[in-house]
């Protein structure tokens, strides 16, 4: 049974089991797989391994292609400027290309692309994650196997929800202002003072708000003490599907990266 149509299903095609999959388990080997391609200085291993971590978003995300599309973009665009750097201003001895300043060498070129596949590879699996994680799942598993008090993870979670409430309400008070803008003077709907006027504003709103929801939250018997949930997140064996499969993942990139190699440079550091 769903718990309700959210802006995630509205970008979903399916689900996969990773959907299911405990979302502390998602961090953890999130975390691990930042140390491990710390550690692996062979450019020929992340290449394969950031081949893999594209399929894996790609078939197992279950997010339309036009979306995944302009994420892509945006991913290797950022990929690409952060080793832009490396591959300009780097040491090396065998020169590609030199203007100026500007001095690309072989060896330059190997580092630049092997930071940006980094940060590319980390970029696809905390998408995968994205889009395959509920923000609530991720504040129960906090409360249910790590013990978080409630009242901090029910705080953050009615934070979170009213963060498109108070956009929402920002574009209803610029359309307002539209509206008024022959009756209101130019000083205060523009510069320094037209900005304090929105933030206090929005600000006030949503102090009632909040205000609103703790009477709501204690009318009805919210306490910090022993609870039970409704919606219980556990472990189970999808968890160590993620897991196998990460695993398997990078070791399939170790023996591709022996196999098949794109790059002569077998370290990169």
């Amino acid at each position: 049974m769903r718990r309700g149509y959210t802006m995630l299903d509205a970008v979903k095609n399916y689900s996969t089991f990773i959907d299911r999959t405990n979302p502390l388990t998602k961090i953890l080997l999130a975390a691990i797989l930042f140390v491990t391609v710390i550690f692996i200085h062979n450019p020929n291993v992340l290449f394969h391994l950031t081949i893999i971590m594209l399929i894996m978003l790609l078939l197992l995300s279950g997010v339309k292609i036009k979306y995944l599309t302009i994420l892509l973009i945006f991913i290797l665009i950022s990929g690409f400027i952060s080793s832009l750097y490396m591959i300009f201003y780097g040491e090396g001895t065998q020169t590609l290309f030199r203007y100026g300043i500007i001095h690309i060498t072989e060896e330059s070129f190997v580092r630049g692309i092997h930071i940006s596949m980094r940060g590319v590879i980390l970029s696809l699996f905390g998408a995968l994650v994205i889009f395959t994680t509920k923000i609530t799942d991720v504040f129960y598993a906090l409360m249910i196997q790590l013990k978080i008090k409630p009242k901090y993870a029910y705080s953050f979670m009615a934070a979170i929800r009213m963060v498109p409430i108070i956009i929402a309400e920002y574009f209803q008070l610029r359309q307002a202002r539209k509206v008024r803008k022959a009756l209101i003077h130019k000083k205060h709907i523009s510069g320094f003072r037209g900005l304090k006027s929105t933030i206090v504003t929005l600000l006030s709103q949503s102090i009632r708000r909040a205000y609103r929801l703790g009477i709501a939250m204690e009318s009805k018997g919210f306490s910090d003490g022993v609870r039970t949930y409704y919606h219980r997140i556990s472990f189970s064996k999808y968890d160590l599907y993620l897991i196998a499969l990460i695993g398997a993942a990078v070791f399939a990139a170790l023996e591709f990266g022996t196999v098949i190699s794109p790059f002569t440079s077998t370290d990169a550091r």
